[in-house]
């Protein structure tokens, strides 16, 4: 195992790699305001909650690694950072889920308000997606999956509830064909979602328990409120 950043409060999922910067911008307003903090992991996972179900493998599950070319814990390839010198990814040796969040706050009536990140997932096992009823449950087998949500505040970090899931903007997998597989990068416009102000957490999960080879990396996020 290689060195990394791993902050203790923060998880690894080793099943799979997830990549991801984000932000959020939004209008309405003289200048766009970033309602994410460290979108780019380059301050470690400062802003950012890691959550583990318990019982998963791994006691980590995702890490902030390097532009060394290799999955921390497993080594397994990747494109590294997609800019700077960090991003989060996930890591693991055995079945699990993880969730990465962090919760923002719209202030207002906004008229324009822009959910943007990159992220890869790597999907070794070369079974492709498997979305369990269950949700981001990897007691219920078979299931192996990567998903990006905006959640309502105060959600379980794992809820799949309808009534919890404010958008869906990633369900599966990147094809195991092209891995190491490149960042694509991802924007939506949430306004209709967000933009009426409130508190929401934004998700980044991953769930594994086929060979433990999902690998969700994540780099880039950011909400604009313009």
């Amino acid at each position: 195992m290689k060195t990394s950043t791993v902050l203790k409060n923060c998880s690894r999922v080793a099943a799979g790699t997830v990549f991801v910067t984000l932000g959020i911008l939004t209008t309405g307003t003289a200048h766009a305001a970033e309602l994410i903090t460290n979108g780019g992991f380059e301050t470690g996972f400062t802003g950012w909650n890691v959550s583990i179900q318990p019982g998963s493998s791994s006691t980590n599950g995702f890490f902030i690694d390097d532009a060394d070319g290799s999955t921390p814990f497993n080594g397994q390839a990747t494109v590294g950072p997609a800019s700077g010198s960090f991003y989060a990814v996930s890591d693991q040796d055995g079945p699990g889920a993880y969730a990465l969040t962090q919760t923002f706050i719209v202030p207002g009536a906004a008229s324009s308000v822009i959910l943007s990140y990159d992220m890869f997932v790597n999907d070794w096992s070369g079974l492709g997606p498997i979305v369990n009823p269950s949700g981001l449950d990897y007691t219920s087998d078979p299931n192996q999956h990567a998903r990006v949500d905006i959640l309502v505040a105060g959600a379980n970090p794992f809820s799949t509830n309808p009534a919890d899931i404010v958008g869906n903007f990633y369900l599966g997998n990147d094809p195991f064909a092209s891995n190491p597989n490149p960042y694509t990068s991802y924007s939506f416009d949430i306004t209709s979602l967000v933009g009426a102000g409130g508190s929401y957490i934004l998700r980044f999960a991953e769930v594994d328990n086929q060979f433990f080879l999902i690998k969700e990396s994540i780099m880039s996020v950011l909400i604009l409120l313009l």
